[in-house]
């Protein structure tokens, strides 16, 4: 009986013991600080785009662009001259030479006028750093468009040798009949005075 009441006390007191564990738990677990509350992060602010404004000058080049396309070719020549000979950017200025050079050889007229734009084409070439100046190759159309290649010269001497074979044979055959006619002539002259001397000598 004694051993009953022993093992009785035991359970009771490893009841106990885990009584007051899960106590001293619950009140820990009470006391514990609660962790702060986690702020939720605002939206990230909209990415402004930035903009960088360049602000670009007109130059008497531009001018004389615009003049061009007007048709006031004077104007522009003498804005890109102005252009080539006061502009401090090199790029601007080759562009104006360039345009002058074009404009010059696509309006040549004699052998006087081609000569200086080519001296002025030569002279943007020289100058002219490697892969150009930025010049607008719209002034080249002019050009083209009275550009004659080697073979178009060696097909116009032909017709020109044809024509003036054809021209020839005809100024040939104008004089042959003319000579035939004038022989005609003097021959019917002849043919009167001898039918003249005719009578005559019958009187």
């Amino acid at each position: 009986m004694a051993h009953c009441v022993l093992l009785r006390i035991g359970l009771a007191a490893i009841q106990g013991c885990c009584c007051l564990a899960v106590v001293l738990t619950l009140g820990c677990a009470r006391h514990e600080p609660l962790p702060p509350p986690v702020a939720e992060a605002p939206p990230p602010a909209p990415v402004k785009e930035l903009v960088v404004c360049k602000i670009e000058r007109e130059t008497a080049y531009d001018r004389g662009l615009a003049a061009y396309d007007a048709g006031e070719t004077k104007r522009a020549m003498t804005l890109w001259r102005e252009a080539a000979a006061l502009e401090t950017d090199q790029a601007v200025r080759q562009k104006a030479l360039f345009a002058m050079a074009a404009v010059r050889l696509s309006q040549a007229g004699n052998d006087a006028e081609l000569g200086a734009a080519l001296e002025m084409l030569d002279a943007w070439s020289k100058k002219s750093p490697p892969g150009g100046s930025g010049e607008d190759a719209r002034f080249l159309i002019g050009i083209v468009r009275s550009f004659k290649p080697a073979y178009a010269f060696k097909e116009q001497k032909a017709a020109l040798e044809r024509d003036c074979g054809k021209k020839l044979a005809e100024r040939e055959e104008q004089v042959r009949k003319g000579l035939q006619q004038q022989v005609k002539a003097l021959e019917s002259i002849h043919q009167q005075i001898q039918e003249k001397k005719k009578g005559l000598s019958n009187y």
